[in-house]
């Protein structure tokens, strides 16, 4: 027997037969929004295995089988111990299976499931994003969860449809700080006083599943006066991968440590996530609407600092406005400048310049006071930088002479100035 015919069987048997797109009517992908049109069943929901999975029997499959059904686009904690009556696992889990199970009430145990793809799957369960009417009109339970803290941000290139407006509700948990995002919500956690920013370099230079390297996480202390560390405190992205930090891991009061994705590190400013392939997703700009987040917990369980990305609800950026970027692609000495054309001092630490596919990071003591502008050379080593000259640190040249861009840019992808020329435009 050929493989591909044995592992459709095999991953048959394992489902139960998958539910037949002969008995699926079409329809929105995510009730109450426009955008693809969808294979949609309904069904009665016999078990809620946790905050992102339920048991399904679809309606008209000709069969009483239950099928695992894993909602797409959420990402609740994990729950270790399932049964309905001793529920148990991270901090928000069984939380997060109680609102849903009550959400599933609600609608009288009646679900609606839709997919772009029928027979999309993620560990041996069909994703589905699913609904339930209340009060006689469908709530798409993705989004309800999402809006209420209740899980992360999913993202799929395979079920697509549901990206955007998932990544808007949960970018307004993060700003509300509901649920998860509520700092003491498992309780206050060590350091709780400490505040911590973290951003995400989610775009490797060049090809990124060759440089893993290239994706990496910075986590700042805010307190000046006050070390947090760090031991038993785990980084994760919107799937199951997470970096635990080792017991002596700490960041001194306003400094910074770095979680590199592949294998650099000193093991104790930067600290090596030790995987072979690159773990956030980019984003995108187009109907898959993609992106990922990075989330900071401390060993309660706490989310204490989080980025998600690209940003798409209404988006701003103190510097938006007060800096200007400009470009001479010519010869070998080429550079970017950038401009503060404010009237007070900028600091451009925890901002990018992007020339695609390369990136040049700003660090600590890139302040520019008013009027001033710092000059990056392509070239050139970039420990011999200091202002206002900076070195990107490139072996040759990289802005096209017969068309280029180069903008400013937060890590959520917020464009704060942008310059293009030739056959290129902002």
């Amino acid at each position: 027997m050929c493989r591909p015919l044995l592992t459709a069987l095999l991953l048959a048997a394992v489902l139960g037969g998958l539910p037949a797109a002969a008995h699926a009517a079409r329809g929105p992908c995510v009730v109450g929004t426009s955008g693809p049109s969808c294979a949609v069943w309904t069904g009665a929901v016999t078990f809620v295995g946790d905050g992102d999975s339920i048991y399904v029997d679809v309606f008209g499959d000709g069969t009483t089988a239950s099928h695992r059904i894993r909602i797409t686009g959420i990402q609740a904690m994990e729950q270790s111990v399932y049964s309905a009556t001793r529920r148990q696992g991270d901090c928000h889990a069984v939380e997060a299976t109680q609102r849903l199970e009550r959400l599933i009430r609600r609608g009288r145990s009646i679900v609606r499931l839709a997919a772009e793809d029928p027979e999309s799957v993620s560990r041996n369960r069909f994703m589905r994003t699913v609904a339930v009417k209340i009060g006689g009109r469908w709530v798409d339970v993705g989004a309800a969860m999402l809006a209420e803290g209740r899980a992360l941000w999913w993202p799929s290139w395979v079920e697509s449809a549901a990206n955007r407006s998932y990544s808007v509700h949960a970018q307004a948990a993060i700003a509300a700080q509901r649920g998860l995002f509520d700092p003491d919500a498992c309780a206050p956690g060590p350091s709780a006083a400490s505040p911590l920013k973290l951003w995400v370099n989610w775009d490797a230079d060049g090809d990124d599943t060759a440089n893993p390297s290239g994706e990496w996480v910075k986590i700042r202390n805010l307190d000046p006066v006050n070390a947090v560390g760090l031991g038993g405190w785990h980084l994760r992205d919107s799937g199951l991968r997470r970096f635990t930090f080792p017991a002596h891991a700490a960041i001194p009061p306003g400094s910074t440590v770095t979680v590199d994705v592949g294998s650099e590190g000193d093991g104790e400013t930067v600290f090596s996530w030790g995987l072979h392939d690159p773990v956030f997703e980019n984003a995108t700009r187009d109907e898959d609407a993609m992106g990922d987040g990075a989330y900071l917990f401390d060993p309660l369980g706490n989310v204490r600092a989080a980025m998600l990305y690209p940003c798409r609800q209404p988006c701003s950026d103190p510097l938006g406005g007060a800096v200007g970027v400009g470009a001479d692609p010519k010869g070998r000495r080429e550079f970017v400048a950038v401009h503060n054309l404010g009237a007070g001092p900028v600091d451009l630490d925890g901002y990018v310049l992007k020339s695609p596919p390369q990136s040049y990071h700003f660090g600590a003591g890139s302040v520019l006071g008013a009027g001033e502008a710092m000059r990056i050379q392509v070239t050139g080593r970039p420990e011999e930088g200091a202002l206002p000259m900076r070195y990107w640190g490139l072996a040759k040249p990289i802005l096209r002479d017969a068309g280029d861009i180069v903008r400013l840019a937060t890590y959520t992808d917020i464009t704060l100035a942008c310059t293009a020329w030739g056959d290129k435009s902002c």
